[in-house]
């Protein structure tokens, strides 16, 4: 009743399925049957892997059958865009599933918030609370340097350091360049100038208990507490979107038989031809 409703209103609703694969194919018949009661057309996510072919999809056409649309290949790796458009599309094409899209690896989609990262790791904020919702896409470690800070801190986009609370000279290093957060490891508080020189940054500077290695290993359940739920996410998705998956051909597929029927051309009335 839900999903009519928001159909009258919106005309397309965009359904999120349980995930395809599992181990006793629970899933499958779960989403198949959602699929058949919903009366809804289903468009197929996969993940690309350089196995990736026509046998993956056969459970697909099983499970949805004449509401399969298609496939949107996604998070392709950076070297495969030749693989995916030369092999796996022909590939999928002839086996009846065709390929609506192609979406690249996105390591904004999979970065968290700097909030994110202070609640799990428990830390204390001493500047830049403003700061809290931009997002983090590499963690560099501040001790790891041996050169220039600038050939180091200069690199990435939407980075955060961390270093060791005692580093206060890799702490001002780092802050001489454009940083989402600055994490201060085994230690309660910042050094006075470094958290005056974050706050007039508007720099969020954070202080754990753990040490450099041991944050960096707290680090990586971040992966269960990431979302999609972000503005530049979001947006990021859109623009990628409209470029890489064939919207026309989307839309020509969820339109009702009727509305894909050519129209028939009317005969033109004979021109008058004037008289000489």
């Amino acid at each position: 009743k839900r999903v009519g409703a928001l159909e009258k209103a919106a005309g397309i609703v965009v359904v999120d399925a349980p995930p395809h694969a599992d181990a006793d194919g629970r899933a499958v018949a779960a989403s198949g049957a959602l699929a058949k009661r919903l009366k809804a057309k289903v468009l197929g996510v996969l993940p690309y892997e350089r196995g990736l072919g026509a046998t993956a999809v056969a459970a697909w056409r099983e499970a949805y059958g004449d509401a399969l649309l298609g496939f949107v290949v996604n998070r392709r790796t950076r070297y495969a865009e030749r693989d995916a458009a030369d092999r796996l599309a022909p590939e999928l094409e002839a086996a009846g599933a065709p390929v609506i899209g192609v979406l690249a690896e996105e390591r904004l989609m999979l970065a968290p918030t700097v909030r994110q990262v202070m609640e799990l790791l428990g830390g204390t904020l001493f500047a830049g609370a403003s700061g809290l919702d931009r997002l983090i896409e590499h963690f560099l470690i501040g001790g790891l340097v041996t050169e220039w800070g600038g050939n180091y801190f200069n690199r990435l986009p939407n980075q955060a350091v961390i270093a060791r609370g005692g580093r206060a000279d890799i702490q001002m290093s780092a802050l001489n360049f454009p940083l989402n957060a600055l994490v201060l490891t085994g230690c309660t508080q910042p050094p006075q100038y470094v958290a005056q020189r974050a706050e007039s940054l508007d720099v969020p500077l954070l202080t754990v208990e753990r040490n450099t290695h041991e944050t960096a290993e707290a680090l990586e359940a971040l992966a269960g507490i990431v979302t999609v739920h972000h503005r530049e996410k979001i947006e990021r998705f859109t623009a990628m979107v409209e470029q890489c998956v064939d919207l026309d051909a989307l839309a020509a597929r969820l339109a009702p038989a009727k509305a894909r029927r050519p129209a028939r051309r009317r005969p033109r009335a004979p021109r008058a031809r004037k008289s000489t």
